[in-house]
């Protein structure tokens, strides 16, 4: 009996030191974790300082250079104004602390530091010369995956774009990672973070790059956050949900270590970039029309999906199967997928299809054939779902 492709080739890089378990980072004195002389802190304006991180990590390394700027959806100003800084302060490793945001400026801080110049001179692939510093990721969301990528999603404000920094070299060495800190996220962070981790896992598994290791954890990860989302978005304190959605954030950034990410990325930045949607949000507001033509190539390898949400599978019809089984989820954690729910209006849809046709490269990892017509229907259905 064959499960998989028997010509499929792949490859799997995983560099990055993992160390989980629950207040870890109280233990960070004992972890003699030392990558460097003097450590450069990358992290946001208020969850390090709300779930006390960054004081645990400043009580043993208290001659890092903080800062403690970083916006959602950083932007390249952002790094290149940390990276300056890094530079000037004669840091020889980096510490990021906090959700995706920082994790990638201290990727790009990383790269910045030894090779120079400005952020956007390295949107690409591999195109940091000399060795980056060094990188300790602390997330304290469980969202993005992002101390696991080679990853660094910058928005650039000159054409109002979300563009990546992508370099084998940026894995983090070490990730440290500590549910604790994830219990006072709020409740919509919970939401818009878990969501996202949920769409990486579930794009992983269509992505033209899916191997059979990245399926495995990619299916892994989707169960769990089917069970501990709403759980955990009903008793923000449940400590063992909050340790399972970290983990399966983590097992959601392994993934799209590999596979890279699909079209229902390309199409949820719109949203971030031109209404303020929360990226998770954004991504999880075109998870049923994207999987409804999704599951029409994998419509065994999804069924798992359908069902584990307690849904029948029809095999002459999976997309409608599929599509019950998210609108159920949907109801289990209070969300919304229609687009208007989340301030988005239909007045530019037409311009989003022509921008995102025009853009191959977004269309990478995507299975199947999209014309114009076809990706404004898409973003059409988030309206009508």
């Amino acid at each position: 009996m064959s499960f998989i492709n028997i010509s499929q080739d792949f490859q799997y890089l995983m560099p990055t030191k993992i160390i989980f378990k629950l207040g870890v980072l109280s233990e960070l004195p004992t972890l003699k974790i030392q990558m460097g002389k003097k450590p450069f802190i990358v992290t946001g304006k208020y969850s390090s300082k709300i779930n006390g991180a960054l004081e645990k990590v400043m009580e043993v390394f208290p001659n890092a250079e903080v800062f403690d700027d970083v916006e959602e959806n950083p932007s390249i100003e952002t790094c290149d104004r940390a990276g300056q800084l890094c530079r000037d302060s004669q840091c020889d490793w980096v510490i990021g602390i906090g959700g995706g945001s920082p994790l990638d400026v201290s990727k790009v801080v990383a790269g910045l530091a030894t090779n120079g110049g400005k952020c956007e001179q390295y949107f690409g692939r591999d195109l940091f010369f000399k060795t980056p510093l060094p990188i300790l990721a602390i997330p304290t969301t469980a969202g993005t995956g992002s101390e696991v990528t080679p990853y660094a999603v910058i928005t650039n404000p000159q054409n109002n774009t979300k563009q990546t920094v992508a370099d084998t070299k940026i894995f983090p060495k070490i990730a440290l990672l500590d549910p604790r800190l994830t219990i006072t996220l709020p409740h919509q962070t919970t939401l818009s973070t878990g969501l996202d981790a949920l769409s990486q896992s579930m794009e992983g598994l269509v992505s033209k790059k899916a191997t059979p290791i990245s399926d495995c954890l990619a299916t892994e990860s989707c169960k769990l956050i089917f069970k501990w989302l709403p759980e955990v978005l009903l008793q923000p304190e449940n400590i063992e949900g909050r340790y399972w959605l970290l983990y399966a954030s983590l097992l959601s950034g392994i993934v799209i270590a590999q596979t890279g990410t699909t079209l229902v990325h390309a199409l949820g930045y719109y949203y971030t970039l031109n209404y303020k949607v929360p990226h998770g949000v954004a991504n999880a507001l075109f998870l049923i029309p994207m999987f409804k033509r999704n599951i029409t190539f994998f419509s065994e390898k999804l069924r798992f999906i359908i069902e584990f949400l307690g849904e029948e599978y029809y095999r002459e019809h999976p997309e409608i199967s599929l599509k019950k089984a998210l609108l159920r989820f949907f109801k289990d954690i209070n969300f919304s997928p229609i687009s208007t729910s989340w301030g988005v209006p239909d007045d530019q849809l037409e311009l989003f299809s022509e921008q995102l046709h025009s853009d191959s490269y977004r269309f990478r990892n995507q299975y199947g054939a999209f014309s114009k017509k076809e990706i404004y229907n898409i973003f059409k259905e988030t309206f009508e779902i």
